[in-house]
């Protein structure tokens, strides 16, 4: 009986001092932040979507889809030039850590744009070049991301 209660005893010693690994989940704790934006008028709806993946509050991966939808006939006409205009923004692209492709609708009229960053993997010039130069080494927070995009209008979600 003495021998099982020292084993028990260690045990207990053990994991009073490792803290049951709840310092390791901290470390390893990962969530995404999906944020939503919608604006949509007689001539077209464009919904944005950016997912941020944040470990231990610290921006990881970035995707941004801008899905662009024409409802007015009349322009609908011109979607030729509406496609080509856009195509010259939008220029699609695949470099270390740095991803943008376009989706075409030609049937139901959609423009959809998707840039796909991982932040461990790209390198600063190509994120400067694409606008996010400083963001790799940004301090701000999941929370304080959700909070800022709220304000500015956004539905968001944390996954």
């Amino acid at each position: 009986m003495k021998k099982i209660s020292m084993l028990f005893l260690s045990l207990l010693i053990v994991v009073f001092i490792t803290g049951c690994g709840t310092n390791q989940e901290k470390e390893l704790k990962e969530q995404t932040l999906v944020c939503t934006t919608t604006e949509s008028d007689e001539d077209m709806d464009i919904e944005q979507v950016i997912s941020m993946t944040y470990k231990n509050d610290k921006l990881k991966q970035m995707k941004m889809e801008v899905n662009t939808t024409l409802n007015n006939p009349a322009i609908r006409e011109n979607w030729e030039e509406f496609k080509k205009s856009m195509d010259k923004n939008n220029e699609e692209f695949e470099k270390e850590g740095i991803i943008s492709k376009v989706v075409v609708n030609d049937q139901n009229y959609e423009y959809n744009t998707i840039l796909d960053i991982d932040f461990d993997k790209a390198s600063e010039e190509d994120l400067k070049e694409q606008g996010f130069d400083g963001l790799k080494d940004e301090e701000g927070t999941l929370e304080e991301s959700k909070e800022s995009a709220e304000k500015d209008g956004a539905t968001c979600v944390i996954k």
